[in-house]
């Protein structure tokens, strides 16, 4: 009981004046009544601690939950971003070969056209060559002397020069043709 008594001394002034009320108003069971009290407060205390940690260890576990399904959806974008850029990479490949096929193309067209240019200026030279001989040829039917025997025959048969002018009027009309029937 010393030892009550030490502890008692050593109590704080307001809790021993605690003790000495709730034994004056009840006793032993008042005093078991706010024990028992205290108890439950702890023990509600600790219930709730312990769904508090429930509840972290399912927001923990939702999270985690909710991180590997993000890890998921990042995986597929990953794989969905890598496809297409491959496929862009291989649509890329085939534009420029398309493309350099086309410049080629170009290119050949281009030579093409200036060989056909080419072509049609040198037909229009032979088709004027062609008209210009035609026309001579014409012309020097036309004016000079059909018969072969006839001694005035101008150039003497045989000896016709196209590369001689024709004989022309002032106007530049070319002379008329002489007629056999006039040469006698």
């Amino acid at each position: 009981m010393e030892d009550l008594g030490i502890q008692a001394a050593q109590m704080p002034m307001w809790l021993n004046v605690f003790i000495g009320i709730a034994t004056a108003f009840g006793g032993i069971e008042l005093i078991k009544w706010i024990a028992s009290f205290d108890i439950f407060r702890r023990k509600g205390k600790a219930e709730v601690k312990e769904a508090d940690a429930v509840a972290h260890q399912q927001a923990a576990t939702a999270g985690q939950q909710d991180a590997d399904w993000r890890q998921k959806e990042l995986d597929l974008m990953t794989s969905i971003v890598d496809t297409t850029q491959k496929q862009y990479e291989d649509l890329k490949g085939k534009y420029d070969e398309l493309k350099s096929e086309k410049d080629e193309d170009r290119k050949i067209k281009s030579e093409l056209r200036m060989k056909l240019s080419e072509h049609e200026r040198k037909l229009d030279g032979l088709q004027r060559a062609f008209t210009e001989s035609e026309s001579r040829r014409r012309s020097a039917e036309r004016l000079y002397c059909s018969v072969e025997s006839c001694p005035s025959r101008h150039p003497p048969l045989g000896t016709y020069d196209s590369t001689k002018d024709l004989p022309r009027r002032k106007n530049g009309q070319f002379a008329p043709r002489r007629d056999p029937a006039d040469v006698i």
